[in-house]
């Protein structure tokens, strides 16, 4: 008889938009290595689906992630030799982080708490990042002898700072939502009971953006990370080639002049 694997992960599509939910919230969303897999599969799955434009990262319950389960990694069920340890994260973890980062599809994760280590790097992995009051980030790889995964040695001193992030990463101290926003970490910040509505509104609209430029644009902002300014003008120029060529570009000029004519 086949066992039946409990479901970690839940994805829902919503006209163009995916909705990917860590739902494990009696553990607060700790990443194991079923909801590790499931996860892969969800991402995969958004990012394939050609009726999906956006996708959001969410939790359920109380915490965002609690990042891995360091329970699970305790009695041997999830890697245990650093050999291992270093293929799930470079096979498994890091096949997820690049591909949230280079789909070409915006991502944004709402956040409906906290959300520590690992979780951490998924949040600051997505495009856009949406708070509630009670949410935070925290880089607690430190307090158990670790450091930092997914990315965020790259993209955290991008977008607080390096002296926040390296403060973050020697202390394992938490970054509240209002300093994550008042430092732009955190787009924007709503109430719990708005999140998701708010979310759903930002997604819809950006979803209902040229498919094409949206994926142009977030190519442009990752290959300008690592560019001199005149390499990114250069690429720019590229890239409103093909939106010329694509049929984007004078499908939206006749719905602006349309749109004007309205006025």
């Amino acid at each position: 008889m086949a066992v039946e694997v409990e479901q970690h992960v839940k994805l829902e599509t919503e006209g163009g938009v995916a909705w990917i939910r860590l739902s494990r919230p009696d553990k607060l969303n700790a990443i194991g290595s079923v909801m590790r897999s499931q996860l892969a599969d969800a991402i995969k799955q958004a990012e394939r689906d050609d009726a999906v434009r956006v996708v959001v990262l969410t939790g359920s319950g109380r915490a965002f992630s609690a990042g891995g389960d360091i329970g699970e990694m305790d009695q041997g069920m999830d890697a245990r030799t650093p050999d291992e340890l270093g293929r799930v994260l470079r096979d498994e973890y890091g096949a997820m982080f690049i591909r949230i980062r280079n789909m070409p599809k915006p991502v944004i994760a709402a956040l409906n708490g906290p959300a520590l280590g690992i979780g951490a790097s998924f949040a600051l992995a997505c495009d856009i990042r949406i708070a509630t009051p009670e949410a935070y980030l925290t880089e607690a790889f430190i307090n158990i002898g670790l450091v930092m995964e997914g990315g965020a040695s790259y993209i955290l001193p991008r977008l607080a700072g390096l002296g926040v992030a390296l403060e973050m990463f020697f202390t394992g101290q938490p970054l509240s939502a209002a300093d994550a926003h008042r430092l732009g970490v955190i787009n924007r910040i709503v109430p719990a009971d708005r999140l998701e509505q708010e979310v759903r509104a930002l997604a819809n609209h950006i979803a209902s953006q040229p498919r094409q430029a949206l994926a142009g644009a977030k190519r442009a902002v990752n290959r300008a990370l690592q560019s001199s300014y005149e390499e990114a003008v250069e690429f720019e120029s590229y890239l409103q080639e093909a939106q010329v060529a694509n049929g984007e570009f004078p499908a939206g000029v006749q719905k602006f002049l349309a749109g004007r004519a309205k006025k």
